[in-house]
């Protein structure tokens, strides 16, 4: 059955609101569980929190001013991405077994991950259709969430070796900036040969 450019946008707009809404319950659990970790893990969880809120409210009002979102169409949604979410948990190694840490981080990771994959596909839907309000919103929540990973790309490998140390293995926190060096690398070098979009198709 084909749909309007309108319901195919809004479908969009509720499953990123239930996203988000999921995600904030369990950054905002975790900022009080946390509150006695290293200073920079709590303020870094702190302005993580923050910004999901802010989402959250910007989804809110855009779903508000175009009356796309009955209370039932959300409540679904919610239900799918937690289920979306828990099957992205147990799908993982669970190299995290007793570490409570380490394991929420990731979890973190592969959940901001999957709302950065979901803010690329409505940016997408929303300047394919000349939706220009959803384009914006999307492409500013795209750029928080690509800072937030990163972020989460930096905090990870310091708190595996917290955790590695308190269970008397000696992991050298002197290998951090080498690391730190790798993960860059990582993360840079595949855009040195990203080819051109004109070159990329899937028909």
């Amino acid at each position: 059955m084909s749909r309007s450019t309108t319901e195919a946008i809004n479908s969009y707009l509720t499953d990123m609101l239930a996203l988000e809404e999921h995600i904030e319950v369990a950054i905002k659990a975790q900022v009080k569980d946390f509150s006695d970790e290293p200073q920079v893990l709590a303020m870094a969880l702190d302005a993580i929190h923050v910004t999901v809120q802010h989402h959250v409210a910007s989804l809110k009002e855009i779903i508000t001013e175009r009356d796309a979102g009955p209370a039932h169409s959300v409540a679904e949604a919610i239900k799918r991405a937690a289920a979306v979410l828990a099957g992205a948990g147990a799908a993982a190694v669970d190299l995290a077994r007793n570490e409570k840490l380490p394991k929420d981080l990731r979890d973190d990771y592969t959940a901001f991950s999957l709302a950065t994959v979901s803010y690329v596909m409505l940016l997408t839907t929303a300047m394919s259709l000349n939706d220009q309000p959803v384009a914006e919103l999307a492409e500013r929540h795209l750029k928080h969430y690509t800072k937030v990973v990163m972020k989460l790309n930096n905090i990870l490998p310091s708190a595996v070796i917290a955790e590695l140390r308190e269970q008397g293995l000696p992991a050298q926190e002197a290998q951090l900036p080498a690391i730190a060096r790798t993960l860059k690398g990582a993360w840079s070098d595949p855009y040195k040969e990203v080819p051109e979009v004109d070159e990329v198709s899937v028909a």
